[in-house]
């Protein structure tokens, strides 16, 4: 695979990190996730939880942020731009898949960049989340209530830190539902992946 970086965004419980593994193997690529944040702690000297938690933690804009606070940006802040040069130095040094972190946004202005997006119903996430080897047994509109937090916590960190909105369609190159099964989306991704390499010689 030569140059194009793929950036995978997804709603919770899609299995989307399964995808992104699944596209990494094919085309024999690296797969960031949460490396992002061992490589974040080893630069920022902070440990790998405090960076986890700082992800969770935003106020206001980072817009906001960076013309009120100066050099004081609040940590999750800081943790955002360092993620930010970490994805791409990654994107540099070759062809890589990015989950999440708004990897579509901050490689928005290079090319050979393939965003993608995994949605599905309600009940097919809840299927998978009752699946799961943690899964906890909870009646269907608990695990909706979950569901539906972890989607806020997602839409809410990259509508925080990006100009667009979470999942919106013309945000990204493919948008797949998971119910297509993990394989024939992770199929489609490699071909589109190929195909805007072979658009590009």
């Amino acid at each position: 695979m030569a140059k194009t970086i793929i950036t995978l965004g997804r709603e919770y419980c899609t299995g989307g990190r399964y995808i992104a593994e699944d596209v990494a193997k094919a085309l024999g690529i690296k797969l960031y996730d949460k490396e992002l944040i061992t490589m974040a702690a080893k630069h920022s000297g902070l440990s790998e939880e405090a960076v986890a938690a700082s992800e969770k933690r935003h106020t206001h804009s980072l817009l906001y942020s960076l013309y009120t606070m100066g050099n004081e940006l609040p940590l999750g802040d800081q943790v955002f731009i360092l993620q930010s040069r970490i994805i791409k130095q990654l994107a540099e040094e070759g062809p890589c898949v990015i989950l999440g972190r708004c990897g579509d946004y901050v490689l928005r202005e290079r090319p050979n960049v393939l965003r993608t997006f995994v949605y599905a119903p309600l009940e097919t996430r809840i299927q998978f989340a009752k699946s799961r080897p943690d899964a906890k047994d909870m009646p269907d509109r608990l695990w909706e209530t979950q569901l539906a937090k972890h989607d806020r916590a997602r839409a809410s960190y990259y509508n925080y830190y990006t100009e667009n909105r979470w999942g919106e369609a013309k945000n990204y190159d493919l948008c797949l539902n998971a119910t297509l099964g993990r394989e024939a989306c992770a199929d489609l991704i490699v071909a589109a992946a190929r195909a805007m390499q072979e658009a590009d010689k």
